[in-house]
């Protein structure tokens, strides 16, 4: 019987998978079986859409539909409607391996392995959710379903904080004093996305034909949530989130960094328990996670709708201005970093679904470096395309971040 891979990928509004076939011989890559997404989880206003596509050659059905209110539904009761879709062309005791991507591993520096017998690991991961409210709580939860509906599966944990272990000790320390309480790990900058900005690296090499270690560039993942990184070399030496993913670039309902008493004005019981099953989290917690961002600037969290009204709507206008100027802080800010140490930079990337799909973005910021002889040009619809050209060029690469753990798997499960 063949043998399969389940990459699964729970963001703060979406699950992605990708289901993998595990050849025999280990120097075969691993086969495309089936794509899986749920989107517009948590996103009110919105349906939930699910969508499946079994790759050429596989005798599966598609799907394509939409499901409750995106604010009515939550991830754990999601993964065996995902398992079930699979189910007429793959048996659940075949899946014999689940990757997870986890936002924080706090000072983790490898993925960690969980099996029906061994699930002590997942009670650190829990903790941790104090410091990724929107994701890991619910990656974990994710975890546990897979563990109860493939028993005889392995699961590998893997982190996003792991690429962002070379980000030097100048760069992630926080000016504090020493916290008067215990901490489950250091209060310092870990940084997220991690496991997009590996695999962009990987892809850009490949087409520029280098190293992964000769990489020089600035990415700008940008989705519901959204953050930047300055690579060096291949490695992260800065990137916009902290502690948390809630510093930096605003995202769907994220704030993005503020002045920090600026909650405590804006809500007087901001320290009061919210009351989110499952987990404490404070109020002030609650609304800068999950109802600032886009969703407080414009009432929706979909990029294309606000770019659609910013003709008519000054709150879209707003909305979309203040993305754009906070993006450009960054980038500017990471182009100078990279400049001060080398003139080999490969440019500005753009990923992540508002990076990939928002033109009009992609061109306002790269416009501002027209004093770099950028010209902006059209891009096609391949993995890496390039999209400015000049002394300082401009590229969307499409982000595989289940590719990337499939990847990573393949060594740690030694498959």
């Amino acid at each position: 019987m063949p043998t399969y891979l389940l990459a699964i990928n729970c963001g703060s509004s979406s699950i992605k998978a990708k289901l993998y076939e595990v050849p025999a011989d280990k120097a075969e890559p691993l086969a495309d079986v089936a794509s899986l997404n749920v989107s517009n989880i948590n996103a009110k206003g919105e349906k939930v859409k699910i969508k499946v596509v079994w790759a050429e050659g596989v005798d599966g059905k598609d799907v394509d539909e939409e499901g409750e209110d995106g604010d009515k539904v939550e991830h754990l009761h999601l993964i065996p409607l995902l398992l079930d879709q699979l189910s007429p062309v793959v048996k659940n005791e075949d899946i014999k391996y689940v990757t997870h991507r986890i936002v924080h591993g706090g000072t983790h520096k490898k993925g960690i392995m969980v099996t029906k017998d061994h699930t002590e690991d997942l009670t650190d991961m829990d903790k941790l959710s104090d410091f990724a409210p929107l994701h890991n709580h619910h990656a974990v939860l994710a975890v546990r379903s897979c563990l109860d509906a493939l028993p005889d599966h392995k699961s590998l944990l893997l982190f996003d904080t792991l690429f962002h272990q070379t980000i030097p000790v100048e760069t992630y320390t926080y000016a504090l004093p020493p916290s008067p309480i215990d901490q489950p790990m250091p209060l310092r900058k870990y940084g997220f996305h991690g496991l997009s900005y590996a695999s962009i690296v990987d892809s850009l090499a490949k087409h520029l034909n280098k190293e992964p270690s000769a990489i020089n560039v600035v990415v700008a993942h940008l989705g519901s949530g959204a953050s930047a990184c300055c690579i060096r070399n291949g490695k992260s030496i800065d990137t916009s989130m902290g502690l948390t993913p809630l510093e930096g670039l605003i995202g769907g309902t994220r704030c993005g960094t503020i002045d920090p008493t600026a909650i405590f004005h804006h809500t007087p019981d901001a320290a009061a328990d919210s009351g989110m099953e499952g987990m404490k989290v404070t109020n002030a917690e609650m609304i800068m996670n999950k109802k600032s961002g886009l969703q407080a600037l414009a009432g929706t969290t979909n990029f294309g709708t606000i770019t659609e009204r910013m003709g008519d709507s000054d709150e879209a206008r707003l909305a979309y201005n203040v993305f754009l100027d906070r993006l450009l802080g960054y980038v500017s800010q990471y182009l100078c970093k990279l400049l001060a140490t080398t003139k080999d930079i490969d440019g500005i990337v753009f990923s992540g679904g508002i990076g990939e799909k928002s033109q009009q973005l992609r061109a306002d910021v790269l416009e501002h470096f027209a004093w770099m002889g950028v010209t902006v040009k059209a891009g096609g619809d391949g993995v890496v395309e390039e999209i400015a050209n000049g002394k300082l060029r401009g590229w969307v690469v499409k982000t595989d971040e289940e590719g990337w753990c499939a990847r990573l798997a393949r060594d740690d499960f030694d498959i």
